[in-house]
């Protein structure tokens, strides 16, 4: 091979592509500056892990999936969109201040700008810490740290939800039983009122307390009465006065104490027993109903610890950085990996140029 085509050859595959990305990496690709942050999903389970994050006051840490779910979120269109809308995302990237190669068409769709903003904001997953990191790139320092705390604000947002969501599924259906028992017992509390005072009494048991009460007392009295007209039959007629009225009293006690019986064991519709069952079992009702309402109370509570122990909480790790110099584009990295790729592709080219010389 001539001399004079290679230098032609080296000048055109190495030396002019790399004075152009030298001179656009110095004179033209503007700086980006960059802000990161760690975060950590946790849940207080009581499990333990390798590092025991109890020592900090901290919940032991989530699983991960709870973690990628986040890192889904985050990179999610759903999230560019709340970004757009709060610190104007697109405006920023399509700036006529950025460099023709880096700046985003402002004409381009949302999908492409999605996909565009894959190369600025970076979300892994660090599998043995179960750290989040969140790092984005932007083209001054302070839009760079407003971006990663936004995305922490939203990223909030989006844990709670999810617990609000757990919290309403554990518990929901045990409400909806609580509910319903609380008339229940609501309903049994106004019977038991309701029998209370049609019957003007308390309790059945004081009534039939009072009727026995009152029947011993009327066979007391009868016993006294027959023993007195016993002594008066052998003093006086049975015509005379003394005897009929004491004749017309024991009558009258024992049609009182035939009442009295008949109230508290008799088939009417008023006897003590009857009224006693009937108290007795709207008073079952309502302790029946009770026991439910304190069983599904209790059913309720243990819904809303299990759903405590489930709940998520995100921890800020390391807090949104301000970067103090431009660390983008790595203009040594670039220039570098410049040279070599020219230098190989030269080589190549030159190679495939002598072996069809020598064919030739």
């Amino acid at each position: 091979m001539r001399p004079g085509f290679r230098t032609i050859l080296f000048l055109l595959i190495f030396v002019l592509p790399l004075v152009a990305i030298t001179i656009y990496e110095l004179r033209y690709a503007t700086d980006r500056y960059h802000s990161s942050a760690k975060i950590l999903i946790t849940q207080d389970t009581g499990t333990t892990q390798s590092f025991d994050l109890s020592v900090l006051g901290l919940p032991t840490a989530a699983s991960s999936k709870d973690a990628l779910t986040l890192v889904t979120f985050i990179n999610s269109i759903d999230m560019m969109k709340y970004l757009d809308a709060r610190l104007q995302l697109r405006q920023h990237y399509t700036s006529s201040d950025i460099d023709w190669y880096t700046r985003f068409p402002s004409e381009g769709s949302e999908e492409d700008f999605h996909e565009y903003l894959g190369d600025f904001v970076m979300v892994n997953y660090e599998i043995e810490s179960q750290l989040i990191s969140i790092e984005v790139q932007a083209f001054t320092r302070e839009y760079a740290q407003n971006v990663v705390n936004a995305i922490l604000e939203r990223s909030q947002e989006f844990v709670d939800k999810l617990n609000a969501r757990v919290t309403l599924e554990q518990t929901q259906f045990f409400e909806r039983q609580l509910t319903t028992t609380e008339a229940r017992v609501k309903d049994a509390k106004n019977a038991l009122l309701r029998f209370q005072r049609e019957n003007r009494l308390f309790s059945t048991d004081t009534e039939a307390s009072m009727v026995t009460a009152n029947i011993g007392s009327l066979e007391k009295l009868l016993l006294d009465k027959q023993g007195e007209l016993t002594v008066r039959l052998k003093e006086l007629n049975e015509s005379s006065p003394a005897i009929q009225l004491l004749r017309t009293e024991i009558a009258t006690i024992k049609q009182q104490l035939s009442q009295e019986k008949d109230r508290l064991s008799g088939g009417s519709g008023d006897a003590v027993s009857e009224l006693d069952a009937q108290f007795r079992e709207i008073q079952f009702n309502l302790e029946f109903v009770t026991n439910i309402y304190k069983s599904n109370m209790a059913q309720l509570e243990q819904a809303r610890l299990q759903a405590v122990q489930r709940l998520k909480y995100l921890v800020v790790v390391t807090t949104p950085s301000l970067a103090d110099a431009s660390l983008y584009p790595d203009r040594p990295y670039i220039i570098g990996t410049a040279v070599i790729v020219l230098l190989m592709i030269f080589f190549v080219v030159s190679l495939l140029a002598a072996i069809i010389r020598e064919h030739a």
